[in-house]
């Protein structure tokens, strides 16, 4: 008696089913996501097309969309294979009517309507709203890097970038010398028939790389001097640094003064005293003066040291330093640490988290410091949280030290705000401090921090904010495909919005409809 198995004959015919909506049963992926499309208003992408009928057919704007959220879902961000996804995913076959759509198409549009894709995310949101899944309790605030599409040895310095821009002049007016010269040589009849002129797809190739080498580098070059300007908050933030090293560096040096002259008073009298008693050279040998202090000498050091930076800090230079560095590839990046140790090529992401990583904002910070991103990223969640009706306010904002700085706790001063002051160990609340050693305007801050509630609400901060990003990271990987500010943004938005998307698709009842 042979093996029992099933039998697996692929020369046999199968009726597929006429009807599409057969293909895959009612509570897949793909149906969730053409329900939640058909709610959406595309009024913005359908302003994009022609109204006369003329020109190529197009694909309907909520087709291309409910593909690329849908590829999004399962982790297929690349153009090239969303275009094999319309292959061999059925689900894909569905949303596209068994249509093959080509990577370029799918490329264009996410170019074409990125204003109307960053939309998106507040329509979700209210999407999230009316199924009840926002809870505004509490909210947390983290930042994350997140790799860009650059190389991290493309970085050059402002010098190098001159060269770069001088020979790429260079190379370009002498590659129009040498046509304009071979042009007017056949327009004199001095070039013979034995010679051959220059190839003219090698002389377009030569100039597209010299023109596209100059504009990276001159697009480089400019990046660098707009980040030497710094912000009124950054100047603000940094004053505040060199003013808290400028007084301990002035308490430290006034120890170690009057230290030294405690043992130049002390010699002193007891040289006066031994003297009055008739003693003679038994007071030892008598201390340095108080100039001539190794001590105190390194103190005063330290203490120019610091109120040279103060004074920079306070009277910044718009010139980039000689170690200022900006990426060829893609000058909005910035050569950050890693999470995991080393440096990347990168941007801040930035993450302002509810109940169950439902995300209010998903925005982005060029600089690897979280300090001055705060006020933006809690601005834009107000903003999402206005525009998407929601009307609960968020009774706490949670941060941790990272974001600490008095500039931020005033300009956010009419929001319930907890913001750690140093870092707080595993599985703890805020740490508790001294208030003397905290700044004069922190101390609101401990104070509130330094209560049950305070420290019972900080606590949940780690719960709200950590997951979204391990949530995010494996969906959709640690890296970014598009490049400059403007494209990238747009790219973590549609991120956000399918992130959002799916927790309302994963709290939804099975039998009811995504909206009601």
């Amino acid at each position: 008696m042979g093996i029992n198995l099933i039998a697996c004959d692929r020369d046999h015919s199968f009726v597929i089913p006429q009807d599409i909506r057969e293909w895959l049963p009612p509570e897949h992926l793909c149906w969730k996501v053409l329900d939640a499309v058909d709610e959406m208003d595309l009024s913005a992408f359908k302003a994009g097309y022609r109204a006369d009928g003329q020109g190529h057919a197009a694909y309907p704007p909520g087709v291309l969309l409910a593909l690329i959220v849908y590829c999004c879902s399962k982790g297929v961000r690349s153009s090239r294979r969303i275009e094999a996804a319309c292959l061999d995913d059925v689900g894909c076959r569905v949303i596209t009517a068994n249509h093959r759509v080509d990577h370029a198409t799918v490329a264009r549009f996410l170019r074409r309507h990125g204003p109307a894709l960053n939309a998106l995310f507040v329509q979700v949101l209210a999407l999230c709203d009316r199924r009840g899944l926002v809870d505004l309790t509490a909210v947390a605030v983290d930042g994350s890097p997140m790799e860009a599409n650059a190389a991290r040895f493309s970085n050059r310095s402002l010098e190098r970038l001159e060269t770069i821009i001088s020979q790429s002049e260079a190379g370009i007016a002498g590659l129009m010398e040498e046509t304009a010269a071979y042009a007017q040589a056949v327009e004199s009849g001095e070039v013979g028939e034995a010679r051959e002129p220059p190839r003219e797809s090698s002389a377009t190739a030569r100039l597209s790389r010299l023109s596209d080498r100059l504009a990276r580098a001159c697009s480089a070059r400019e990046y660098l001097y707009a980040r030497a300007r710094p912000s009124a908050g950054e100047i603000r933030i940094k004053v505040e640094a060199a003013e808290r090293m400028v007084v301990r560096a002035e308490k430290r040096l006034a120890a170690v003064t009057a230290a030294h002259q405690a043992k130049l008073d002390g010699y002193a009298r007891r040289t006066r005293e031994d003297q009055a008693s008739g003693w003679r050279a038994a007071n030892g040998r008598p201390p340095v003066p108080l100039d001539a202090s190794v001590v105190v000498g390194r103190r005063r050091a330290r203490l120019a040291r610091a109120g040279a930076w103060l004074e920079g800090a306070r009277s910044p230079r718009p010139v980039p330093s000689p170690t200022a560095r900006a990426s060829l590839s893609d000058p909005d990046s910035r050569l950050m640490l890693d999470k995991h140790g080393g440096y990347l090529q990168g941007y801040n992401l930035q993450l302002a988290s509810a109940r169950n990583q439902l995300l209010l904002a998903i925005e982005l910070q060029d600089g690897p410091s979280d300090m001055t991103a705060l006020v933006p990223v809690v601005e834009q969640a107000e903003r999402n949280r206005t525009a998407a009706g929601i009307t609960d306010e968020v009774q706490a904002w949670l941060a941790d030290c990272g974001y600490a700085s008095t500039a931020n706790f005033e300009a956010l001063a009419g929001l319930p705000l907890f913001v750690a002051l140093a870092r707080e160990g595993p599985h703890s609340g805020a740490p508790r401090l001294d208030r003397d050693a905290v700044p004069a305007g922190q101390r609101a801050m401990a104070e509130r921090l330094d209560t049950p509630a305070g420290r019972s609400l900080y606590r949940r901060r780690a719960s709200l904010v950590e997951p979204g990003f391990a949530q995010l990271f494996q969906r959709f990987g640690r890296h970014l495909n598009c490049r400059s500010t403007g494209r990238v943004d747009t790219e973590i938005k549609l991120l956000g919005t399918v992130h959002n998307l799916n927790k309302c698709f994963r709290h939804s009842p099975k039998s009811s409809p995504l909206t009601e």
